[in-house]
């Protein structure tokens, strides 16, 4: 009787360890995905100001037309950047 009643209690035990662990874990886990929003937040404004910052300035250089090609490719060549960044980060899982 006194072994199961030593093993019941270790178990208790084991779980109340692993549920600490796993709380833990969890709110590690919610932290980074958060900073990773804001971060992921704050690049996409900061893109969206250079390009608008460029586009203001061609406008004085360039027809309107090239203003509005040059920033098409610029924003192409972010987006295959932010997408090669991803591809890459989702490899190495």
């Amino acid at each position: 009787m006194k072994v199961l009643t030593e093993s019941i209690i270790s178990l208790f035990d084991l779980a109340e360890a692993e549920g600490r662990l796993l709380r833990k874990k969890v709110l590690h886990t919610v932290a980074m995905s958060l900073l990773m929003l804001v971060a992921s937040l704050m690049l996409l404004a900061a893109m969206g100001l250079l390009v608008t910052a460029l586009y203001y300035a061609l406008l004085n250089l360039l027809p309107p037309a090239g203003v509005f090609l040059s920033m098409a490719l610029l924003s192409l060549l972010l987006a295959g950047g932010v997408l090669w960044i991803v591809i890459r980060l989702n490899h190495k899982q």
